[in-house]
């Protein structure tokens, strides 16, 4: 006779994370029990590393504490249903080879699993190991914005000096033309005659149309050179808002600290994604280690008396269906065989009324002759 085991509250709600039922688990040895209560512990504790984890991630996305606690506890619900549904879903058989076939995606599921929820608290570990691989990253970032435009300037800058140089050019042949204009109006050199001559006016005239051409050239080159100081302007413009975008950026998004976390260690990395997978695991492969028990024995029994009442009552309902068609035959052929007896019955009579019709003409007839 099986005697049902004292299950206390505590027990009661990790038998419920493992997802057995509590009226057959009852009827188990108290070995059994704590086999799947251990097993109800770990994916509850799963659930919670996966609200922590859940909790660090989605702070990273939201700013409103509310938006934080429902998302962690909504997903921490989810992983809680997954492994629970997994661990449910399993039966075991004399077959370990079998078994281990159709835990396969499972234990891709779990290992996901243990991966996401891995991450954030990672993050969570490293976090100044992160801060300052981002730091430099951004300092980084920064420089390559100034190098950028350093062409850029330099190009600017050698157009300034060429323009100046051109310009500088231009002054000093001024000068030499003003020089050979005034020597030769004063006689100290050219053709030595003091005064307005013909050499004089020729050179004082070649002096004036370089001079009118310098105005032209100054023009040009003012122009130009504002140009380029705008140009100048606009790319330290651009350099400065670029900065303060970058300056901005100390902590970076989740995928940013994901990378950098990729970056900085990867051994540790996947030493605590190892860590978080084989908790993620531990139930499954605690169930698939596990020998066929008496919990699997009166599942195996339960449902086995399920498909038979279910056969039972299909074969019942089968039947009743058979024996409710043959009812309907029956009242089809009796309906069939009524329909006929009328009919005849209807044959009859009418024969019986033409014979009765023609003997009375016949009478008739006799009885006029």
């Amino acid at each position: 006779m099986i005697v049902d085991q004292h299950i206390n509250f505590v027990s009661k709600f990790f038998l419920f994370c493992s997802g057995v039922s509590l009226d057959v688990i009852k009827k188990c040895p108290r070995f059994e029990i704590t086999k799947y209560t251990s097993i109800g512990l770990t994916i509850c504790f799963t659930a919670l590393l996966a609200i922590i984890s859940s909790f660090f991630a989605f702070s990273l996305i939201f700013e409103d504490l509310t938006v934080i606690i429902g998302a962690s506890l909504l997903w921490g619900a989810i992983i809680f249903n997954l492994d629970r549904y997994i661990i449910s879903s399993m039966r075991s058989s004399n077959s370990k080879y079998n078994e281990f076939i159709k835990a396969i995606h499972r234990l891709i599921i779990a290992i996901i699993i243990g991966v996401i929820i891995s991450k954030p608290l990672e993050i969570k570990i490293f976090k100044n190991e992160i801060s300052s691989y981002l730091s430099i990253e951004n300092s980084r970032s920064i420089a390559a914005v100034e190098n950028k435009y350093s062409a850029d300037f330099e190009r600017i800058a050698a157009e300034k000096k060429e323009i100046d140089d051109h310009y500088n050019t231009l002054l000093m042949l001024r000068e030499r033309y003003y020089e050979d204009f005034k020597c030769e109006c004063d006689g100290t050199c050219g053709t030595k005659k003091k005064g307005r001559g013909i050499e004089c006016f020729s050179k004082k005239e070649k002096y004036e149309i370089f001079l009118s051409e310098i105005l032209d050239e100054k023009t040009k080159r003012d122009s130009t050179l504002a140009f380029l100081a705008q140009r100048e302007l606009s790319m330290i413009r651009e350099i400065e808002s670029q900065k303060k975008v970058l300056a901005g950026v100390t902590t970076g998004g989740l995928i940013d600290q994901i990378r950098a976390l990729n970056e900085i260690d990867k051994m540790s990395s996947m030493f605590i994604i190892f860590i978080f997978v084989m908790i993620e695991t531990a139930p499954i492969l605690t169930k698939l280690l596990s020998s066929k028990g008496p919990y699997d024995n009166l599942i195996l029994e339960y449902e086995r008396e399920f498909e038979i009442n279910y056969l039972k009552a299909m074969d019942n309902l089968d039947h009743e269906r058979l024996k409710n068609q043959k009812l309907k035959e029956m009242s089809a052929r009796f309906e069939i065989k009524s329909k006929e007896t009328q009919i005849q019955n209807i044959v009859k009579q009418e024969a019986l009324e033409r014979y009765e019709k023609i003997r009375n003409e016949l009478e008739n007839k006799i009885s006029e002759n």
